[in-house]
């Protein structure tokens, strides 16, 4: 409304004040009267301003003030909100480190765990292979005993048979060389010094 008042009182004041110019010819003489009237038209469009203009231009003034406090009001909660969304993301960031550090320290705990499992399993595997090992190893050895003191018990009846010169009875020898080889291993220690 402003914009609309204010080009037509300059219209009106230039309107009234052009025929004045016109008829007195210059424009530096005073003329008492077009003062008067100046001052009258001026007074009236004051008075216009006053009551038409001023009330929409302080009314937009009070309005674009009052969307300027509303926008800093806005402003200020958006900063406050902000401000408050920031402190919970630290939050929510410090509880997930805390949870991640909790995390990679049961890893590391499950991952020794699983160390220390996976070690004494392996040893008691290794301790299995060797007490197998050592039961096959002593089977060998005894079967190689067998065989070894069967052998020996066939050169010692064909060496026996060979130094009588006559066939013995086979059963009987057997048995006579198996209890002397079983003494023999019964105290190794006397069959040494006697073969000495």
């Amino acid at each position: 409304m402003m914009r609309n008042s204010l080009p037509l009182a300059l219209m009106l004041l230039l309107s009234l004040a052009t025929p004045a110019v016109a008829q007195e010819g210059g424009l530096l003489d005073i003329n008492e009267g077009l003062m008067v009237w100046t001052v009258i038209i001026f007074l009236i469009v004051l008075l216009a301003l006053y009551k038409f203009a001023y009330p929409s231009i302080l009314g937009a003034v009070e309005a674009r003030e009052a969307r300027i406090e509303e926008l800093l009001a806005a402003a200020q909660r958006d900063r406050e909100e902000a401000q408050r969304l920031l402190e919970e993301q630290r939050a929510k960031h410090e509880e997930l480190r805390s949870q991640v550090q909790e995390m990679v320290a049961e890893g590391r705990t499950a991952g020794e765990r699983m160390r220390d499992e996976i070690i004494a399993e392996a040893r008691r595997e290794q301790q299995a292979i060797l007490e197998r090992a050592r039961r096959e190893i002593a089977q060998e050895a005894e079967r190689a005993r067998a065989e070894l003191r069967a052998e020996a018990v066939e050169l010692a009846i064909a060496a026996a048979s060979k130094l009588v010169e006559k066939d013995l009875d086979n059963e009987g020898n057997r048995r006579f060389v198996r209890d002397f080889l079983d003494r023999l291993e019964a105290e190794p220690a006397e069959a040494v010094s006697v073969g000495v």
